[in-house]
């Protein structure tokens, strides 16, 4: 979602320096929103029981996009490099 740096050391070509941290794209985002969107327009309508079903579905789907992996791109090879769960809560990503 929301893009970072990380001072990151590419294994394959030797880089060293500040490096994006990548995840989630923003399509998923937009998404996420317009579930949220639906379920007003469902409340708006009286269809309470279709409301509650697509912000649940809404919320959940939230949360596993934000267990999805993350990976650093380095800026001289283009290589991807997974981060992996013990990285991710020590740089607190």
């Amino acid at each position: 979602m929301f893009k970072r740096e990380y001072h990151y050391v590419c294994p394959n070509c030797g880089y060293e320096g500040p490096a994006p941290i990548q995840g989630p794209g923003k399509l998923l985002w937009v998404v996420l929103f317009a579930l949220v969107w639906n379920a007003w327009l469902f409340h708006r309508i009286g269809l309470e029981w279709e409301a509650l079903v697509a912000c649940l579905v809404a919320l959940v789907s939230g949360w596993l996009a934000f267990k999805l992996p993350r990976w650093v791109v380095c800026p001289a090879c283009s290589w991807k490099h997974p981060l992996d769960r013990l990285e991710r809560q020590k740089r607190g990503l």
